[in-house]
């Protein structure tokens, strides 16, 4: 019987000898945790509810400010009474305050050696929360380990450990207070938007300033709902007016970063000679935001003039406003639509074609006449369909006054007459002038096929669009 115990004996004597072991090891040989932190009882440092505490003062390394009790669930920043504080946020930094309770005791007495390693001894931050007639003071140090931070309350010299909650919101600026919106935009409500009738760029970071102003379309016009007024008459690029909106709500939801408006405090900050300006006007009322100077977090500064707070926005949220003026502009030279037409005038090579464009009849053909003479309906669409095709392959000069090689000029049924110039500036581009205006270089080829395409017009040949 001793014999068959006896195997079962010494399994039971090992594992008795090893869990000894494990337990000595542990306790006594394994290093702790970095900080020496070890698994311990809750501890509370602050029996009180401080939700409607009367004073919060914070000092950090970023800043130093006092939040002050006006009413209940209102406070604002001391010395700036008047700038808008989301209780929200105060709330909660209240609430995490009220009962405020550590996660364990580290050390009873500190060394000045302990006290250095746990930042305490030049804190991270510092608290001081006045309610009634009771002040409670909390230092922050540096984080342990496992993420919390070293702590201790005034009037205890004991280290405590302490969740991050309380001291991330410490540890931060007062603008995570404030509440202010430096514009008022969205990208969802389109038929707000809609009000936003003129835009205009402008500032250090740019080579010519823009105008662009809201321009009403038929259902079924070719263009954009915005044109360029300045520095000439054009199209506004489809893509640039989505960059531009989307530029917008950056600006609705961008950070404030500072509430000094002197005009130092915008000197700092590449204000007082912004980068760009950029001024709209929506619902009648006119508003300019300036843009300075980026971070080395790629932030832009931005001011809305005559606002409390300076803000700031990702820099590549706002680069369009230095676009080059060719990304402004829609890809093609004619927009248009052929119900607007009356009459079209093509002159060049010492030839003429004069073409009217009557009513559509039940079909939806127009009636079109060249020369007096008239023509298919469809092979017209052909031939005006070219002219809007013709897109921008460059911005130019024309240079030394030439005599254009070709003129194109557009009678709309209002009575409203543009006109088309073009002149050669090289064997493969000319100089695209609208109304005595513009910038433009296009193809050559593009442009003598509106002199042959007109022929053909008149011959009722078969005109072939390159799309």
């Amino acid at each position: 019987m001793i014999k068959r115990l006896r195997p079962m004996l010494i399994l039971a004597g090992s594992a008795l000898v090893l869990g000894i072991l494990l337990w000595v090891l542990v306790a006594f040989v394994l290093p702790k945790d970095d900080a020496g932190e070890e698994k311990g009882n809750e501890v509370l440092l602050i029996d009180a509810d401080l939700t409607e505490a009367d004073r919060v003062e914070v000092t950090n390394t970023f800043d130093e400010y006092t939040l002050v009790k006006k009413a209940i669930e209102s406070y604002y920043i001391e010395g700036k009474e008047d700038y808008p504080v989301l209780y929200d946020n105060v709330s909660y930094l209240l609430e995490k305050l009220t009962d405020f309770t550590a996660t364990k005791k580290l050390v009873e007495a500190p060394t000045a050696e302990q006290m250095e390693g746990y930042g305490l001894d030049d804190p991270e931050g510092t608290v001081v929360i006045v309610n009634n007639d009771d002040t409670y003071t909390l230092t922050f140090g540096t984080t342990s380990a496992s993420g919390n931070y070293y702590c201790q309350l005034e009037g205890d010299p004991s280290v405590y450990l302490v969740a991050t909650a309380v001291p991330d919101i410490v540890l931060l600026s007062r603008y995570q207070f404030y509440y202010g919106q430096m514009i008022e935009y969205s990208d969802e409500d389109t038929t707000e938007n809609e009000d936003l009738t003129d835009m205009f760029i402008s500032g250090s970071g740019r080579e010519q300033a823009l105008s662009i102003t809201q321009q009403q379309l038929a259902e079924d016009e070719v263009g954009t709902s915005y044109i360029l007024t300045e520095p000439f008459r054009h199209s506004l690029s489809n893509t640039m007016l989505t960059d531009l909106s989307d530029m917008m709500v950056a600006m609705n939801v961008a950070s404030i970063v500072g509430d000094d408006t002197s005009p130092e405090a915008l000197a700092e900050k590449g204000l007082d000679d912004p980068t760009y300006i950029y001024r709209y006007i929506k619902g009648g009322e006119t508003f300019e935001v300036h843009l300075g100077d980026v971070n080395a977090s790629g932030y832009q500064y931005c001011y809305e003039t005559g606002g409390k707070f300076i803000y700031s926005i990702l820099a590549s949220d706002a680069e369009i406003l230095g676009d080059p003026l060719l990304n402004y502009c829609e890809d093609m030279i004619y927009t248009r639509s052929v119900d607007q037409l009356a009459a079209i005038k093509v002159e060049g090579s010492n030839k003429t074609y004069n073409i009217t464009i009557g009513e559509q009849d039940e079909m939806g053909n127009y009636n079109v006449v060249i020369n007096n003479k008239k023509v298919d309906s469809e092979l017209f669409s052909d031939f005006y369909s070219h002219i809007l095709t013709i897109s921008i392959t460059d911005l130019g000069q024309k240079g030394e006054e030439l005599q254009e090689t070709l003129a194109v000029t557009f009678t709309l049924k209002d009575g409203t007459v543009e006109e088309m110039k073009f002149y050669p500036v090289s064997g493969l581009k000319c100089f695209c002038e609208v109304n005595g205006s513009g910038q433009f270089w296009v193809s050559k080829m593009n442009v003598e096929k509106i002199l042959e395409n007109a022929q053909k017009l008149y011959n009722g040949e078969v005109i072939t669009l390159e799309w």
